[in-house]
């Protein structure tokens, strides 16, 4: 009964438009769970030789062109010039339990309480190259994908009021000239471009927001309509780095990565259900109308501090940590084009998170290398604000890796990685006023990842 009582005054408050609008909550959110490696919906498998030793290392290594994503003074190790193209194939697995589901009056949503097979597999390409322009100065170029993210549940799911289709995608380019200072020491700077688009959408629960505003035929939860928005945006941000060999046998770097700030502008689509409840809502109040739609997404900076050290003729031993600025995640406002759909503001508050990894990598022969590491990754998720979007958790990994260099030149490479991920809880509440239409969801997920690439190196 109180919770009839207050979605009742929520009605009187706001207004039909503006309470319906709360349902576009989750539609626009450019994050959720994550396919791939960090956590977030950050992607780390830039190069496969990060890959094969956990990233270990990563920002204090020059021997390959891979190591420009991770810090752009490694290109002050190239020779003359060369290339890297990787492929990653990312394969998780994902099942969840969820024991309530149900909209804010209580009624059940029905629909499947255990999906899985929710986060989709990926494929991310990488390309990577660095040239020499003097016997001081370098140039790195690196064409990868540091963010993006891909879920869809079934139509009919119990939380398909949360999240239905789900996916990010971004394209960054980073351009950076390096400068030896001293045979020993480099330092680098460069820009770099970011392309992000986004697709999400959810179901609207039309028949519980007909029953509160008083439609006699409307029945909750069992008149559906739905609401996507596709939305892109270009961005711009800087890269910086610095490598220092102090000693023959060691190796130490640092690089830094800015924020990009980006307004995803695109179209907001509206479907209404066959019943007829929507149209009689959006005709009163002249929501739930297809309109253009805009959100802020910041992709976060990015520090890391990476070693490496030769412990023998054959064997260097390395470490890496980083550090991402995560808490720009704050919330996601969805403003609309059309005035009579208010603003949609879900809250996030993400936290600042770290990455911490060590590995060895050994050199049988001149021409093989193997490598191998473990990592622990945090995830920036807050346990009252986890979602079906984003079922994020803290991961290990656990990595190894195979190289194999030709005469004439060209390498190749082989790695997998698997991410072992803890299960985490679910618990949202439609007496929180952003989950009012959505309603009540309680579980647990649970997830996995595999992670084997592919990368081709040309000199």
């Amino acid at each position: 009964m109180k919770v009839v009582v207050y979605m009742q005054s929520a009605h009187r408050e706001f207004g039909c438009a503006r309470v319906a609008a709360l349902l576009l909550a989750s539609v626009c959110l450019p994050s959720l769970t994550v396919p791939a490696s960090a956590a977030g919906y950050a992607l780390r498998e830039y190069s496969l030789s990060g890959v094969g030793s956990a990233y270990a290392g990563a920002s204090a290594q020059a021997d390959g062109p891979e190591f420009v994503s991770f810090n752009p003074a490694s290109s002050s190790g190239v020779a003359d010039w060369d290339a890297s193209v990787t492929v990653n194939g990312i394969y998780p697995t994902s099942s969840a339990f969820f024991s309530v589901a149900t909209n804010a009056l209580g009624t059940p949503t029905g629909g499947d309480a255990a999906p899985d097979g929710f986060i989709k597999d990926a494929y991310e390409p990488g390309i990577q190259a660095r040239y020499r322009l003097s016997p001081e100065l370098t140039a790195g170029l690196s064409i990868t994908a540091p963010w993006g993210l891909s879920t869809r549940y079934n139509d009919g799911w119990a939380g398909r009021y949360y999240a239905l289709n789900s996916k990010l995608v971004t394209v960054n380019t980073a351009l950076s000239l390096a400068y030896a200072v001293t045979p020993e020491f480099a330092v680098s700077a460069g820009a770099q471009i970011q392309y992000a688009k986004g697709t999400l959408s959810n179901a609207i629960d039309f028949g519980t927001i007909g029953a509160v505003n008083g439609v006699g035929f409307a029945l909750p939860t069992l008149q559906d309509g739905s609401a996507e928005i596709d939305a892109d945006d270009w961005g711009f941000g800087f890269v910086l780095g610095a490598l220092w060999k102090p000693a023959p046998s060691l190796s130490i770097g640092a690089s830094y990565r800015s924020e990009v700030e980006h307004v995803l502008k695109g179209e907001a689509d509206f479907t209404l259900d066959g019943a007829g409840v929507g149209t009689l809502l959006s005709g009163l109040s002249g929501a739930f109308v297809d309109s253009g739609a805009s959100a802020a997404l910041t992709t976060p900076a990015v520090a890391s501090l990476g070693a490496t050290i030769d412990v023998g003729p054959q064997v260097t031993l390395m470490t890496e940590f980083g550090y991402t600025w995560w808490n720009v995640f704050d919330e996601l406002r969805v403003r609309f084009a059309n005035p009579l759909q208010a603003d949609v503001v879900q809250s996030y508050n993400w936290k600042d998170a770290y990455f911490a990894s060590a590995g060895v990598r050994y050199r049988p022969a001149q021409d093989w290398t193997l490598r191998a590491g473990v990592a622990f990754d945090q995830s920036p998720t807050q346990d009252s604000t986890r979602d079906p979007r984003i079922p994020d958790a803290d991961r290990t990994w656990l990595a190894f890796g195979v190289r194999h260099d030709f005469e004439d030149g060209p390498s190749v490479e082989v790695g997998y990685a698997h991410l072992f991920i803890p299960e985490e809880p679910i618990g949202l509440t439609a007496a929180n006023p952003e989950n009012l239409i959505r309603g009540n969801l309680v579980g647990v997920t649970n997830s996995s990842v595999d992670v084997i690439t592919v990368q081709l190196t040309f000199r």
